[in-house]
């Protein structure tokens, strides 16, 4: 279907075709709502979108009790999404914290952080000393790093949790539009204005389209207060005979000089074109000057020097790392106290954003809540920590 062919009116219009609008979409599907149109600026999950790759992490090891909890609801609708779509959609493997510990909390917590969480709820883990680590998996930890493995933590298959919610979307009835960019929201959030001129009224409108809900919001006066970081991760071809022992790990470090310290990295869950086994691994920092306010003035190509950083940690800490085969500068909208923003804004138009890299793991508590909002209803869970109206956010 393309945009002149749309009907002037929906129940729920949807804006971004992402993992918070599909998610969305998916849970408006089961809710037996189907007039809803999901409108997509460019193809569904693109490449230079958020949602872009075949894996994310899914866990409930945080230094923040809340987050810790709403994980574990996360990981309970994950399993009832899993019985909708009649597959397994995520690869539990385990998942390593690692590296340096000290009070000082990252964008992705602290070892001290999260063991005290995982004590207080009664979390399983392990506790692992550098040697035990070493011992373990293809790592090469310094000898005053520990860890805490947490058995129950992996990977989320994102690229088939994608194809499940279209197939959802679409079997009820959902219009799922590509490349129908939208230029406005209507005052009252009541619809939309495409940018080829069309209107569509709406009962409520869903504004999910990541860095770019800034460009429809500010207009209206209510954009929340982001930055947007350009963040890369890459694919790198591995030894074959240790394909089956990398970990699912995230290394804590210190700031050194432009070394922001944190990197990431999932076990080998695919292979390249010609059959090598890969893993995927990432910066979790983005240098202060290439942080931007304005979507399309971020950086797209990884910088030379994130490059030799993120080859460096890859080629020196782990073994049989042989050689970096994919690219990617993907953009996280990241809020200043790393939380999302997910809330009704007037009683028309509700919005997530603020992802910070980690909404993924959260999608259909994500989903099921925008769906309830579109729905005038209030969430299930108390998701009070991604009010729109916080401090942090506050523009």
């Amino acid at each position: 279907m393309t945009s002149t062919s749309l009907p002037s009116s929906a129940a729920v219009v949807i804006i971004g075709g992402g993992m918070a609008g599909l998610s969305c979409a998916a849970s408006l599907a089961r809710r037996g709502i189907s007039d809803v149109i999901l409108l997509e600026g460019k193809t569904l999950a693109h490449a230079r979108a958020s949602s872009f790759g075949e894996t994310r992490m899914f866990r409930e090891m945080y230094s923040d009790p809340v987050l810790c909890r709403l994980a574990q609801e996360a990981n309970r609708l994950w399993r009832e999404e899993e019985t909708h779509a009649g597959e397994i959609l995520r690869d539990t493997h385990g998942l390593l914290f690692y590296g340096e510990s000290w009070d000082e909390e990252t964008i992705e917590g602290s070892i001290p952080g999260a063991r005290k969480v995982m004590d207080d709820q009664g979390i399983p883990y392990e506790a692992l000393s550098a040697s035990q680590i070493a011992e373990r998996f293809p790592l090469k930890p310094k000898a005053d790093f520990t860890g805490l493995f947490e058995p129950t933590a992996g990977a989320v298959r994102s690229d088939k949790v994608i194809a499940h919610w279209v197939r959802t979307a679409r079997t009820a009835g959902h219009q799922l539009v590509e490349h129908s960019p939208v230029s406005s929201i209507d005052a009252d959030g009541g619809g939309v204005t495409l940018e080829g001129g069309q209107h569509i009224s709406a009962g409520h409108v869903v504004v999910a389209c990541g860095i770019w809900s800034q460009l429809l919001l500010t207009p209206l006066g209510l954009a929340p207060k982001l930055e947007i970081w350009p963040m890369l991760w890459a694919h790198y071809t591995v030894d074959p005979a240790l394909a089956s022992r990398y970990p699912q790990w995230f290394c804590f470090q210190k700031e050194r000089g432009d070394d922001g310290g944190l990197y990431y990295g999932f076990p080998s869950l695919s292979t390249t074109a010609d059959g090598r086994p890969r893993i995927k691994a990432g910066i979790d920092w983005s240098p202060k000057e290439l942080r931007v306010a304005e979507p399309n003035a971020m950086c797209t190509e990884a910088p030379a020097r994130l490059l030799e950083l993120l080859d460096t940690f890859l080629f020196n800490e782990l073994d049989g790392v042989q050689e970096r085969v994919e690219t990617v500068m993907s953009p996280y909208s990241m809020t200043s106290d790393v939380n999302f923003v997910l809330d009704r804004l007037t009683p028309k138009l509700s919005l997530f954003a603020g992802g910070s890299g980690q909404s993924f793991k959260f999608a259909p508590l994500i989903g099921d809540s925008l769906a309830r909002l579109a729905s005038g209803e209030q969430p299930a869970a108390d998701i009070s920590c991604w009010s729109h109206q916080r401090d942090a956010v506050r523009a």
